[in-house]
């Protein structure tokens, strides 16, 4: 490998580490706004509106962590990382969908029992 080569699979290694920490991060944050949320509507309806606040962290950290793993996967190429990537996306992408779809749906619910 040339200098520049191994430079940027560094960075890319760094870069990816940074992703990881972020997903970390924000599932944490979410971890404390589920909480928050879920203290202060005390209601009946704090857990709708609690998991609707945990999701959206969710599907953040998702998005963080297939980053992070393009990125790898894009420092070593292989056919056993190709593929585990591919799995590994298929399986992020399938949850995030359905997190969107639980939100948006609790979010029909919420707007309709309002009326």
């Amino acid at each position: 490998m040339d200098e520049l080569e191994i430079l940027i699979v560094q960075a890319a290694s760094y870069i990816q580490v940074l992703f990881e920490a972020a997903s970390v991060i924000v599932v944490a944050a979410g971890g404390i706004a589920f909480a928050r949320a879920f203290i202060m509507h005390r209601k009946s309806d704090a857990e709708p509106v609690a998991r609707r606040i945990l999701g959206k962290y969710l599907i953040v950290a998702l998005e963080l962590q297939l980053g992070a793993d393009i990125i790898a996967t894009a420092t070593d190429p292989t056919i056993e990382e190709l593929a585990k990537l591919t799995a590994i996306a298929f399986v992020r992408t399938f949850l995030d969908y359905f997190l969107v779809r639980e939100i948006r749906e609790e979010r029909v619910e919420d707007k309709t029992s309002e009326t």
